[in-house]
């Protein structure tokens, strides 16, 4: 006897990525511990906990390939920004909080995850300070809440201001208010090392290395990125080619790189099958097709990129290529919400707006995309993902009584053109149940809201202070953003005439 907790998932409609995803059969899941060890009819189970899953359909849990838990709190405070506007007020407002406010800020965002059905998340953290005891906060907040997270806390050490175009015509106190001091290289890269060996991986901690942008590193933090990824076999996520401005900074700021950034990552050591690029709404496709020669990949973040008025990703330039894709959700002040099923849609829909022939991505494609897709972002091929024997017991299982099954054609379109999480009544991650019938069980949600609500006095009266000091450099980004239309960049990511 192995000693572990066994439970089966009796009589549930088991969704495979290879077998019918209109109709998955019903099967039952025998785990142990943490593991999948058995998924058939009739599975012998003898002496195991016994989870009803009869008229539900059980899939894969899903996984958020890129992810911010520091802005969980600015929620509904912003719309219509563009990007670089929208930063100048959220960055503020994520660093060098209190203790308290950090570990709520964590659990606001997983126990939306959670209740959205993602089982895991890559949360690319602004950490500030970067030291032991706020990493301490946050670890432990995913592990008590139950949220599987690949922990990438970011770094630079390039100052924002440094990015910004004409910025010598830009006044001393605006420069210093957008940012004009970096951070030191090392010390960054020491934290990063040392917290990979404090908490190493195991159970429901994952780690990745994130370099902010490549724009914002210089050649010496980019390589100790690699080195790190290569001494502890992490994934690299970094933003990429976010903006029109970003792809101008590409062209001006690195002309010795062919004018690309992801030449500026491969010189860097950083082009490689563990490297994932955020965004990338205004890559080439020569830039494509040379990521997926090397096996990187691109996680596509639709509904940030919408709201923060980026432009449009080339979802179907893209799929030509063969680079690997994931999907993310992005901020909770940019997206506005951490919903896979939103992003599933988005991915879709974009897709098909992008051209009136038939064959825009499948519903059991972009299913892929979250789940397997995802988990090999992040590292984790053969571990999650797949409800499969050896892989962990991640799983979500959906109400088929929800009126989004009525009719019930289709799971996998069903799944992802009409199911919004209502139909969510159960989510297990690694072996535990963290959602019973709707309801969180690892954390009391009353006292959580009753601690958010008590925080809010003081986070919205400076983020009032905030929007007050940064009312002195918005001409000044008003007309950079003006200026940034001006040049010619050789494509276009908008819908529109004039914009290209």
């Amino acid at each position: 006897m192995s000693g572990k907790k066994k439970i089966v998932v009796r009589g549930g409609q088991v969704y495979d990525h290879d077998g019918d995803v209109h109709k998955p059969k019903v099967a039952d899941i025998l785990i142990e511990g943490s593991e999948i060890v058995a998924v058939g009819q009739n599975v012998d189970a003898g002496g195991a906990e016994v989870v009803d899953a009869r008229n539900r359909l059980v899939v894969p849990g899903l996984i958020n390939a890129h992810y911010h838990s520091h802005d969980t709190l600015c929620r509904g405070l912003f719309e219509e920004l563009p990007l670089e506007f929208w930063l100048l007020y959220t960055l503020p407002l994520g660093q060098n909080r209190s203790k308290e406010e950090l570990r709520a800020r964590t659990l606001v965002g997983a126990l939306e995850s959670i209740r959205c059905g993602i089982t895991c998340v890559q949360d690319m953290l602004g950490l500030a300070p970067l030291d032991d005891e706020s990493t301490d906060v946050v670890v432990k907040a995913y592990q008590d809440i139950g949220l599987r997270v690949v922990f990438s806390p970011m770094v630079w050490d390039v100052p924002p201001v440094a990015m910004v175009r004409h910025k010598e015509s830009l006044p001393e106190d605006v420069q210093e208010m957008l940012g004009n001091v970096g951070r030191p290289v090392d010390a960054q890269l020491d934290y990063l090392n040392s917290q990979f060996n404090r908490h190493p991986a195991k159970g429901t901690l994952h780690w990745a290395v994130a370099p902010f942008a490549p724009q914002r590193c210089t050649p010496k933090m980019l390589q100790g990125c690699a080195d790190l990824s290569h001494k502890h076999n992490l994934p690299i996520y970094t933003h990429v080619y976010e903006t029109r401005g970003q792809r101008l900074i590409a062209r001006e700021l690195f002309a010795d790189h062919d004018g690309s950034l992801i030449t500026y990552l491969e010189r860097n050591g950083l082009l490689n099958p563990k490297l994932n690029i955020v965004h990338s709404v205004w890559i080439t496709r020569q830039e494509m097709d040379r990521m997926a020669k090397a096996g990187a990949g691109i996680v596509l973040n639709h509904l940030s990129n919408l709201k923060l008025k980026s432009g449009i990703a080339p979802v179907l330039d893209m799929r030509e290529s063969g680079v690997r894709l994931g999907l993310g959700c992005d901020n909770c002040s940019g997206s506005d919400v951490q919903s896979i099923f939103q992003a599933m849609k988005m991915f879709c829909m974009i897709a098909s707006v992008s051209d009136p022939e038939p064959g825009a991505p499948l519903a059991h494609e972009v299913i892929r995309h979250a789940t397997l897709g995802n988990a090999r972002s992040a590292g984790l091929q053969g571990q999650v993902g797949a409800l499969k024997p050896g892989h962990k017991a991640d799983m979500v299982l959906i109400d088929l009584n929800d009126t989004a099954y009525l009719p019930y054609n289709s799971a996998a379109r069903q799944f992802v053109y009409t199911e919004t999480g209502r139909g969510i009544d159960k989510v297990m991650i690694d072996g535990r149940m963290v959602l019973q019938d709707r309801r969180v069980t690892t954390i009391d949600e009353d006292a959580l809201r009753r601690e958010v609500e008590g925080l809010m006095k003081h986070f919205i009266a400076e983020y009032e202070d905030v929007k007050k000091s940064r009312a002195r450099a918005l001409p000044y980004m008003l007309d950079a953003h003006r200026k940034m239309w001006e040049p010619d960049v050789g494509m276009n990511r908008f819908i529109s005439r004039t914009r290209t």
